[in-house]
């Protein structure tokens, strides 16, 4: 069981995709934005999973602040966007998922994430 800390600014599509990662055997911290998400980061998340497109601060700008934290620099990052991973965040993503995807895919972009840091 990993801890993963998912940022989707989208209730709905935050809900399913928690949903899908519970029933996966994960621990699952909920955001509604990079603010909150940045609030709720916690040393010992194992993954984290972000919207690039949210009010307040974006997935690119809280996810480079939590990389800036000590230990989270190796922490493996997923991001989702409707719209194409612009080449100035692709650096930091272990793997990105383009919106609209099957809910399934992030469970297993999820367990490869964490076959690669162990």
């Amino acid at each position: 069981m990993a801890k993963i800390l998912l940022a989707e600014d989208e209730g709905i599509i935050r809900m399913l995709l928690a949903e899908v990662l519970i029933e996966d055997g994960h621990q699952v911290i909920e955001a509604g934005d990079g603010q909150e998400a940045l609030a709720l980061l916690v040393p010992d998340v194992d993954v984290i999973v972000s919207d690039l497109m949210m009010p307040r601060l974006g997935g690119a700008e809280w996810v480079t602040a939590a990389r800036s934290r000590p230990g989270m620099t190796s922490v493996p990052v997923i991001l989702m966007s409707a719209l194409p991973l612009p080449d100035e965040v692709a650096g930091f993503a272990t793997a990105f998922l383009q919106k609209p995807f099957r809910p399934t895919a992030l469970a297993s972009t999820v367990q490869q994430a964490l076959n690669r840091e162990n």
